[in-house]
């Protein structure tokens, strides 16, 4: 019976040891990404514009900031002055809203005085490294674009001023860029214009008549409105 006993109990002994399981040790390390939202708009240049007529030069060709393009038969009404210089630095995908928060352009000495919006007109410069749909391409035809821009055919022609809601720069749309970026990246200026009558294919153009010839005759006043930008991420 002893050693019947005693095989038993190293038999028993064999089986714990071959079914006992390795001692395991577990801790844990949280690891998260906070994506905090950058969106950021800067106007570096050009935060206050005002077209001063005072000939009948100025009234016939109109005033511009682009010398080489306006349009204008007389290069003295050119003046650099007339040029609003901005950057986007963005997290993501943006979109910059633009507008005149008026219908029309308002008399400051008489308010039942107003002038049409399309008087005023405005080329869109790309300073940065992001790149435009090309002129007439639909949005996102060019998979390495990242930026487009309805109202002025991606930076190609001379639009008129609008009234506040118009989408002025988007994204493009493609799978491979995005104009999410810094102001190295996302650089614009906005050369401005009043009566120099640059009629493209944009659509929403500048008055067709110069205030020389407008029928009725503007009447004299200063006539004020506020443009209003607007930062958004793009959806």
């Amino acid at each position: 019976m002893k050693k019947k006993a005693m095989m038993i109990m190293g038999l028993l002994t064999i089986g714990i040891v071959g079914f006992s399981q390795a001692v395991k040790d577990r801790q844990v390390i949280p690891v998260a990404v906070n994506l905090n939202q950058v969106l950021r708009m800067t106007i570096t240049n050009g935060g206050n514009i005002e077209f001063v007529f005072n000939s009948i030069d100025d009234y016939r060709d109109g005033l511009s900031g682009d010398a080489g393009t306006s349009g204008s038969a007389n290069p003295a009404t050119s003046d650099a002055f007339y040029q609003t210089d901005f950057t986007v630095a963005s997290s993501t995908r943006w979109s910059l809203t633009y507008g005149s928060e008026e219908a029309t352009f308002i008399g400051t000495d008489n308010p039942a005085n107003t002038l049409d919006l399309t008087n005023v007109g405005y080329t869109l410069v790309n300073n940065g490294t992001h790149a435009f749909e090309i002129a007439g391409g639909a949005q996102g035809t060019t998979a390495a674009s990242s930026l487009y821009s309805a109202p002025t055919d991606n930076a190609n022609e001379v639009a008129g001023l609008e009234d506040y809601p118009a989408l002025l720069i988007e994204d493009n749309n493609s799978a491979t860029v995005s104009n999410a970026g810094d102001a190295l990246e996302n650089s614009f200026s906005l050369v401005w214009r009043c009566g120099t009558v640059e009629i493209g294919t944009a659509p929403v153009t500048m008055a067709a008549q110069s205030l020389l010839n407008q029928q009725p005759s503007p009447t004299p006043d200063r006539y004020v409105t506020n443009v209003l930008l607007e930062l958004a991420v793009d959806n």
